[in-house]
């Protein structure tokens, strides 16, 4: 996992040498499942707007188990003094374990290859707390158009180093007959220069990736998956 982790991480670090380019590594260990988690994020912004891309690799005791990966692409149409009015387009795609062919020649994939587009309202402020919301166009790989609602938050607890951040997804979903499905990741973490201790508690419903080791995965069911995490800034 380390060669894997430093593949990823070190080009991050020559790279991030840009101002406008902020990126990060985060290492997390879930508490109810024996699983860590990889990720890194980078963000960049430049005179026409914002680039945003993650990647997680789930480890488990074999070795890794599952990936995912996202990058959107937001263009600044409209910049008003409570916010940013922009055109957004993104791309995911991610493989699980049991992802793979059927007997009769389907393809099983549980993490859709997904499209969406729409617009999104960026840095909206309430009091020390910055605010991202999103109205996106769906278009899972084989399924028919659906839609997609996303909040991103940041906030600063005053007169401390403890932040509050995360997001939650709320959108169509055609996998397994489910109409939608809800991931909300919120964090809090202590940040002390260029390093953050903190904790992440997943929360989802109708979410193939979080499955229980005791009784596996089910729909309508929802769950919820602490983690602690490391990470580091560069």
């Amino acid at each position: 996992m380390l060669r894997i982790l430093l593949a990823v991480c070190l080009p991050c670090v020559l790279f991030a040498q840009d101002k406008n380019l902020f990126v990060n590594l985060q290492l997390h260990r879930d508490i109810h499942r024996e699983v860590y988690t990889s990720t890194v994020e980078i963000f960049e912004l430049d005179r026409y707007g914002t680039t945003f891309f993650f990647t997680d690799s789930d480890f488990g005791p074999a070795g890794e188990q599952s990936s995912y990966f996202e990058i959107s692409r937001s263009h600044a149409m409209l910049r008003r003094s409570f916010g940013v009015l922009s055109a957004s387009l993104q791309f995911n795609d991610g493989t699980l374990a049991g992802d793979g062919f059927a007997a009769d020649g389907t393809q099983i994939k549980q993490i859709p290859r997904t499209w969406l587009g729409g617009a999104s309202l960026s840095e909206l402020k309430w009091g020390p707390a910055v605010f991202e919301l999103q109205a996106l166009w769906r278009q899972e790989f084989a399924a028919d158009p659906g839609w997609q609602l996303t909040a991103v938050w940041f906030s600063p607890i005053p007169r401390t180093r403890l932040e509050l951040l995360g997001y939650v997804d709320w959108n169509s979903n055609e996998t397994n007959d489910e109409p939608t499905s809800v991931q909300a990741e919120p964090q809090l973490q202590y940040h002390r220069g260029h390093w953050a201790l903190g904790s992440e508690l997943e929360i989802s419903r109708n979410f193939a990736g979080a499955y229980t080791t005791d009784n596996g995965y089910s729909n309508r069911t929802w769950y919820t998956h602490p983690t602690l995490f490391l990470k580091v800034d560069f």
